[in-house]
């Protein structure tokens, strides 16, 4: 699945391959929490977040205490800067701990042994980066690509390009592994990257505003797998 590469370069989808995404019934249960702190009905707060997804993702609302605000606003709450900062920080206790999620702790440990770098490029909204530095991923993962800081996502050309310019190289040097959300692995294929598909049942109920496409190229149902053919 890895075959050979220059610099062994592995750019990795985050939510839903390297740590859990978060199931429905957690995001929605988190936008209540925020609604109830926000005053503000729980119903219209849980739409509203997911129909602006692919703002959130883009940076386009502003960074967290920003995107939280305009969220009330556009259900009819005027919330107080405590409110902003107690939702906000319950957005953030939600990421911290999807991020200290250790699944793939022992995987990329071991390829990181042999010689592999690795990138993240991912579609995320602020909360992610602001809790980036307090995850075990920022020890591993050599460069990060996130959507929302560069105002574009997957599968635009320039968030993956972002990742490899960081790393010096090639996209054809590169693999690309991901569950397949956002077209995720058709814009990587379309640089010349080999793409692999991570379908891993721990991480099946991961919340996916996007349909995952179908896929016909190389599958994987573990990173074990990755670790396997490394030794080959």
């Amino acid at each position: 699945m890895i075959g050979p590469q220059p610099r062994r370069t592995i750019l990795f989808d985050l939510y839903g391959t390297l740590v859990p995404g978060g199931s429905r019934l957690q995001r929605d249960t988190l936008a209540f929490q925020m609604a109830d702190v926000l005053e503000v009905d729980r119903t219209k707060f849980v739409d509203i977040v997911r129909d602006t997804f692919d703002a959130r993702v883009r940076g386009t609302m502003g960074g967290l205490s920003e995107t939280i605000s305009e969220l009330a606003r556009l259900v009819g709450g005027t919330p107080n800067s405590r409110q902003i900062a107690l939702a906000a920080e319950q957005r953030l206790s939600f990421s911290r701990g999807l991020l200290s999620d250790t699944y793939s702790v022992s995987h990329l440990s071991q390829l990181k042994s042999r010689g592999y770098h690795f990138g993240i490029v991912t579609d995320c909204s602020a909360e992610t980066p602001l809790s980036w530095t307090s995850s075990w991923l920022s020890d591993v993962i050599d460069v990060v690509a996130f959507s929302c800081e560069l105002g574009v996502r997957k599968p635009d050309p320039e968030i993956y390009l972002t990742a490899t310019r960081c790393l010096n190289v090639q996209p054809e040097e590169c693999v690309f592994i991901g569950d397949g959300g956002s077209n995720e692995l058709f814009g990587a294929h379309e640089l010349g990257m080999a793409t692999t598909m991570l379908v891993d049942p721990n991480l099946l109920n991961t919340d996916r505003f996007d349909e995952v496409g179908a896929w016909d190229g190389a599958i994987i149902t573990s990173l074990a797998e990755l670790v396997h053919d490394s030794r080959e």
